[in-house]
């Protein structure tokens, strides 16, 4: 019953820009029902961000200026967790390099920080990540070839303006009425 709807694929190509949506029955815990924003493909390695992984501290934990205010952080992958990384919609006030239409990733951590204090970048604007999900030469392919992922157009809402916890199934609705019956399989099988 499951393998059948487990054989579903898009016909869209990974590439930046492009969301990768974990099947529902995905163990792997860094990447259990994750949508991934890709920022970098090409044949030697990918480079994208879980989106829909809330980190169990917000930004303030790392950045005491922002003590009083409440800014999500994100595990953006198993890969590189000492460092940080931004994907926004504001390379007006802090740079970036542009993935897709009016998406950036970098720019200045010190000015984000700066304009997160003063109010003008919110978490609709920007999203800060605690590492990064990374694959080398093939290993996306791969992973694409036994149907670990799906893979989407990104919008703006759903990488800025879907809360973590509904992103996965609101991603996975937005692949249309074919795709339904993978929202509704449990996480694991032998245990329903």
């Amino acid at each position: 019953m499951f393998s059948d709807v487990l054989k579903y694929k898009t016909n869209i190509k990974v590439g930046s820009g492009k969301l990768l949506i974990s099947e529902p029955l995905l163990q792997d815990e860094s990447f259990q029902r994750s949508v991934v924003y890709m920022c970098h493909h090409d044949t030697d390695e990918s480079i994208g961000f879980v989106i829909n992984k809330l980190a169990e501290a917000d930004l303030s934990h790392f950045i005491p200026e922002l003590e009083h205010i409440p800014f999500p952080l994100y595990i953006g992958g198993p890969v590189g967790l000492e460092s940080m990384h931004m994907v926004h919609n504001v390379p007006e006030l802090i740079g970036g390099e542009e993935i897709a239409d009016g998406v950036y990733w970098g720019g200045s951590l010190e000015k984000a920080i700066q304009y997160i204090e003063s109010g003008n970048i919110i978490p609709s604007d920007c999203k800060i990540f605690i590492g990064y999900s990374g694959w080398g030469k093939g290993q996306l392919e791969s992973e694409l070839e036994v149907n670990s992922w799906l893979v989407s157009d990104a919008s703006h809402e759903l990488l800025f303006n879907t809360d973590s916890e509904t992103l996965w199934k609101k991603s996975m609705a937005a692949l249309g009425q074919q795709f339904n019956p993978l929202l509704h399989m449990p996480t694991n099988p032998e245990l329903n």
